[in-house]
């Protein structure tokens, strides 16, 4: 990453940061992108342009080329539900780990939001359509036409993990949620 891109993502994480924090004192609704903008430094036009909208403030996530990154050297190697498995919990699980108070704070605003977890199920089915195309180019020809079908079932298995985690006040780790959770997602065999 360049020194441009350093500088954005920065310049977007501070941004994230403070409109979280308005947001939790003042309100979603009460909040506007322009005074985020006004006290982040920036134009709202700048901000507009960096997140696409007020919701991907709190949404935005600047490790997810990570995740895409990761998943992509497993998927080769291993079954695509331990590849998801893995890689969620070696580069998700470890970043909430190391920003413990504002993943926490920020996951359980999204829940408590009903317009930010709108907007993130939104976001949930646009990833699900990218992991599908991700996991075409892997599966073999048999197995396609289950692609959306392990990219569901596994973003699912990711999100009753992230639940069961904020629920907890992160007194769960999320890689045992994680490992839980897609543990029930391979058994459910034996439930039908």
């Amino acid at each position: 990453m360049g020194l441009r891109e350093r500088n954005r993502v920065s310049a977007m994480r501070a941004t994230q940061r403070l409109a979280l924090q308005r947001f939790v004192s003042e309100g979603f609704a009460a909040v506007t992108v322009e005074s985020i903008a006004t006290d982040s430094g920036m134009a709202a036009s700048t901000v507009f342009r960096h997140f696409g909208s007020k919701e991907n403030l709190v949404l935005w996530d600047e490790h997810d080329a990570e995740i895409d990154n990761d998943l992509s050297s497993r998927l080769g190697r291993q079954p695509p539900l331990l590849a998801l498995r893995d890689a969620f919990k070696e580069t998700l699980a470890q970043r909430y780990t190391d920003d413990l108070d504002f993943q926490l704070q920020r996951v359980q605003y999204i829940y408590a939001t009903k317009e930010l977890h709108g907007a993130a199920v939104e976001a949930d089915y646009q990833a699900r359509a990218e992991l599908t195309s991700a996991l075409n180019s892997t599966l073999s020809k048999p197995h396609k036409n289950n692609a959306a079908l392990v990219a569901g079932a596994a973003l699912l298995a990711l999100e009753i993990a992230i639940d069961r985690w904020q629920a907890s006040d992160a007194g769960l780790p999320l890689t045992q949620c994680i490992d839980e959770e897609f543990s029930n997602l391979l058994r459910l065999e034996d439930v039908v």
